[in-house]
């Protein structure tokens, strides 16, 4: 086996825990959560230094992005809205195609078990319609949650 074929096995079992994990909360979740309505796609790769991620945010402004991660570095929570405007809307008459989601959304991304990030060194920066967060690595244990700041 070559390592082409690692990474896409490393690939698939990655995205068959993600789904479970998704589907297991969902399924111990009593009510549905109001900040959920939406979630955009998420890339997340890591490099010798760092774990990054890239959100398609198009649309949001920074302003209504939240980013944290948890006390235990097991997963960065992204939140945010996208409006529409009223009067957009209003002008309607009949449509014919409707992809695009608007409104409140939670995404919460599991981050890797055996990387311990380096918190005072997050960095979020929104460009071109994408939030790319960037998790530089640390040693040692954490035991504080941090917000993270997202610049343009």
């Amino acid at each position: 086996m070559n390592y082409r074929d690692q990474d896409i096995l490393r690939l698939m079992d990655a995205e068959m825990q993600r789904i479970a994990e998704e589907h297991l909360r969902g399924f111990l979740r009593e009510a549905p959560n109001p900040n959920k309505f939406w979630q955009p796609r998420v890339d997340l790769h890591e490099t010798v230094s760092s774990i990054v991620i890239k959100v398609e945010v198009s649309g949001v402004k920074t302003e209504k992005l939240s980013v944290s991660i948890s006390n235990d570095d097991r997963f960065l929570t992204i939140a945010g809205e996208r409006y529409e405007e009223d009067e957009e809307r209003e002008s309607r008459i009949r449509c014919y195609q409707l992809e695009i989601y608007f409104g409140p959304f939670e995404r919460q991304i599991y981050l890797p078990n055996n990387v311990r990030i380096n918190r005072d060194g997050i960095v979020a920066n929104y460009r071109d319609g994408f939030l790319i967060i960037t998790l530089p690595k640390r040693e040692g244990v954490t035991t504080n949650s941090r917000t993270i700041t997202v610049s343009e």
